[in-house]
């Protein structure tokens, strides 16, 4: 088999990045250097994921001096090394992360390209930096459609799904009526299946106002998570007090979302075995 070093091969990307693996890191650099550069969204990257599975100090280091290095190509090769660099440790997060998002966190003050800032808004999300909020929310309204993008991408990871902070979650609705359709899917996403926390009253008047929204996806989301928290609160009323159901109206929906046949992970929630399974026959049968 014949392999360029730039990371392409005759073989599928699994090989791709054991091959590139092997090679010395300052190969690996230089390969995933003009992976970055060639960058167009959808082909395989080889010698960055190579990177970021090989966990050690050294890589670390390397990556930490490419972050702040005068070259915007080698920045964003930095920083989308610490990205994802090693696998999650028993405590939830990856190696060096609380180096690495007091880098990203400084960073981002200084950052001047829009590129560059969209990986590090990434790299904070990743990591779970919820200290991180305020710089990120402040980047929901920026010029450049990419950072809006990873910002309403991020956010998930970095607010209090139980209790959302109210920047944060009217930074997620106004990205929701963003120009661009894939930021406004990607936020609305977050907000009807990633955030449990949000206000039920304003997330209905969020989706009713999408249900007529330009793109499909969009529109679609939004009417089923309409009729979605009706069929709830429906099957929660009279089984739980009316204050208290419309509390667990988001909740329930992420759940569904996550645990789709699991009625244990709902019994969490409402502490009733026959609702949680009426809930799932529920989502399990939709169309």
């Amino acid at each position: 088999m014949a392999v360029d070093w730039t990371g392409e091969s005759s073989c599928g990307p699994e090989w791709e990045v054991f091959v590139a693996g092997s090679l010395p890191l300052e190969l690996l650099l230089r390969s995933a250097r003009r992976e970055v550069e060639d960058d167009d969204g959808d082909a395989a990257m080889p010698s960055l994921v190579a990177l970021q599975g090989r966990a050690t100090r050294e890589v670390f280091d390397r990556a930490c001096a490419l972050v702040v290095d005068p070259e915007v190509v080698l920045r964003e090769l930095g920083v989308r090394i610490l990205r994802e660099l090693g696998d999650e440790q028993p405590d939830g997060f990856r190696p060096f992360r609380g180096e690495t998002v007091a880098l990203m966190r400084a960073r981002l003050a200084l950052e001047p390209d829009p590129g560059v800032v969209r990986w590090i808004v990434s790299a904070l999300g990743w990591h779970r930096d919820r200290e991180a909020l305020p710089e990120v929310v402040a980047l929901a309204g920026h010029p450049d459609v990419r950072v809006r993008f990873h910002v309403a991408a991020a956010l998930p990871g970095l607010v209090d799904r139980e209790r959302v902070e109210p920047a944060a979650a009217e930074a997620l609705f106004r990205l929701c009526h963003d120009e661009d359709a894939d930021i406004r899917y990607y936020a609305l996403y977050a907000v009807t299946r990633e955030i449990g926390g949000l206000d039920v009253e304003a997330v209905t008047a969020l989706v009713v106002g999408l249900a007529d929204d330009a793109d499909e996806q969009v529109r679609a989301m939004a009417v089923a998570h309409r009729e979605a928290i009706g069929v709830v609160r429906e099957l929660l009323d009279g089984v739980v007090e009316p204050g208290r159901r419309e509390r667990l109206i988001g909740p329930v929906l992420v759940e569904l979302a996550w645990a789709e046949d699991d009625a244990d992970l709902l019994e969490d929630l409402i502490t009733d075995s026959d609702l949680a399974e009426r809930l799932v026959r529920w989502w399990a049968g939709r169309d």
